[in-house]
């Protein structure tokens, strides 16, 4: 009986402690492909008149894990900065790039991303592309991968390198 009440208590502080665990391993990847998205990335405004680039994130979970992740790294010979930030239009203003976790794409899905300029969008909910998104990771066999819509970015002032653009599943006239 003690052993019943035991395995009771400690079977889910095992699945929350090793699901945060994933999910940090996870968050550390994408941080990664994040980093990578913005160094090979191209935006037509330019960078130089910035102090920091910004990399936004809907998800304080995120930006404790990132703000570890990319410590002391540049991008386009700016600092990185991690912020934590709501979608409001205030907020977004100063953000390069922009990352939506799954757990809040329903936000995203009713602002008007896709109508903003100069900020790389970047999520992980099945629907993304199709709600406006440019950028959208998915896992398969095991391991993060992405896709990239193209002409999103470029609409929205930036292009990819043709290095990142070769490792990406490419995303054409979704409507």
């Amino acid at each position: 009986m003690r052993t019943f009440f035991f395995s009771i208590l400690i079977i889910p502080l095992l699945s929350y402690s090793s699901g945060s665990f994933a999910n940090e391993k996870e968050y550390k990847l994408k941080a990664g492909f994040l980093y990578n998205f913005a160094r090979f990335g191209h935006w037509e405004t330019s960078l130089e008149s910035n102090e920091y680039f910004e990399l936004c994130s809907t998800s304080s979970d995120f930006v404790k894990v990132a703000s570890k992740t990319l410590q002391g790294r540049n991008v386009h010979n700016l600092p990185i900065l991690i912020r934590h930030i709501s979608l409001e239009k205030e907020m977004l203003a100063s953000c390069k790039m922009l990352f939506i976790t799954e757990d809040t794409a329903t936000d995203a899905q009713n602002n008007e991303l896709i109508l903003l300029k100069n900020i790389m969008l970047v999520g992980e909910a099945d629907t993304f592309i199709e709600n406006g998104g440019q950028i959208r990771f998915f896992l398969t066999g095991g391991k993060i991968r992405f896709e990239i819509y193209p002409q999103r970015l470029s609409d929205a002032g930036i292009t990819m390198s043709s290095k990142v653009l070769r490792l990406a599943r490419i995303v054409e006239n979704v409507e």
